[in-house]
């Protein structure tokens, strides 16, 4: 794991995480703009006709002036990775990826609309109890049983490698045909990792002491779902990044939304929320205003926190 230390953590790299970094950089201050595996809404849109100067333009091209823009300043970095976990609030915040441990005095969160809930049912309340979203760090704990890893890209194959090293009994479900899959997935294979494709969890179910014991899953083609034995679950589709927050203390609101004053500031002192992730109107514009509020008071909180 790679350890990182910063003044401000943005989560999130569409416009409003990177018009954050953009600020934060402007203001000098040590700044990490995390670059999750989830395109964001404006990387996903072919045409934007209402950002101002740009009558015409796609969504990838405008995300990259913006990146472009933000990496400008030698004080910003932008890493890619998903967040996991996340402790806030006590002192230095915390936060993990899959591959990375980061500590920041300041935390902005701009995921966007993301991934809103889990998809697998029982998937939040298992989390820490034989579901996990980062392999490198639980991995350790299931030597000798059996781990089903669930997801489509080359870093699922890379870390049910690297589990089987460690000595756990690895298999592997996938959503698409194993002609779908990363060429990698031939090493898996040769391996003696179980590779079960075209397949989907529905869902994870507790023994008595509230710890995975078993997912039901529906295979294509199948007449009905079928049941596995597990001691683990590790999820690479998709990382519930609301769920996460909710667990680290922040407040969400009835639509899902993180909930935010007009200073973009969240129930947690030191943590800050701006664009889609807060709900309102779905806008570039908007988004990369309320990033930029957040960027300028997230600066004005690390320069208030370091002259006391």
């Amino acid at each position: 794991m790679e350890e990182y230390t910063c003044e401000i953590l943005i989560i999130g790299s569409g416009p409003a995480g990177l018009n954050a970094g953009i600020y934060c950089g402007r203001a000098g201050r040590d700044t990490i703009i995390l670059d999750g595996k989830e395109p964001s809404a404006l990387e996903q849109t072919k045409e934007i006709s209402n950002w101002l100067g740009e009558k015409q333009i796609s969504g990838p091209e405008l995300v990259k002036k913006f990146k472009d823009h933000a990496e400008s300043y030698e004080n910003v970095r932008i890493l890619k990775g998903d967040v996991i976990s996340l402790m806030m609030g006590m002192g230095k915040n915390m936060i993990s990826t899959r591959s990375a441990n980061i500590t920041a005095e300041v935390v902005i969160i701009a995921t966007g609309r993301g991934q809103r809930k889990e998809v697998i049912k029982n998937e939040a309340f298992l989390v820490g109890y034989g579901i996990s979203y980062c392999a490198l760090c639980d991995g350790p704990l299931y030597k000798e049983r059996v781990v089903y890893l669930y997801g489509n890209d080359e870093e699922m194959i890379e870390d049910a490698l690297i589990l089987q090293q460690m000595g756990c009994i690895v298999k592997i479900i996938s959503t698409v045909s194993m002609e779908q899959l990363p060429d990698k997935i031939k090493e898996a294979k040769e391996a003696g990792i179980e590779i079960i494709d075209n397949t989907k969890i529905l869902e994870a179910i507790p023994n008595s002491q509230g710890v995975v014991e078993k997912i039901i899953v529906d295979s294509r083609g199948s007449d009905a779902p079928q049941e596995l034995n597990l001691d683990c679950l590790f999820i690479f589709s998709h990382v519930p990044s609301n769920s996460i927050f909710k667990k680290a203390g922040i407040v969400i609101d009835e639509n899902g939304n993180v909930k935010v004053n007009k200073e973009q500031e969240t129930n947690i002192k030191s943590v800050y929320a701006a664009g889609d992730v807060t709900g309102g109107l779905f806008q570039v514009i908007f988004a990369a205003a309320e990033g930029a509020r957040a960027g300028i008071n997230a600066a004005k909180y690390v320069r208030h926190a370091q002259k006391d």
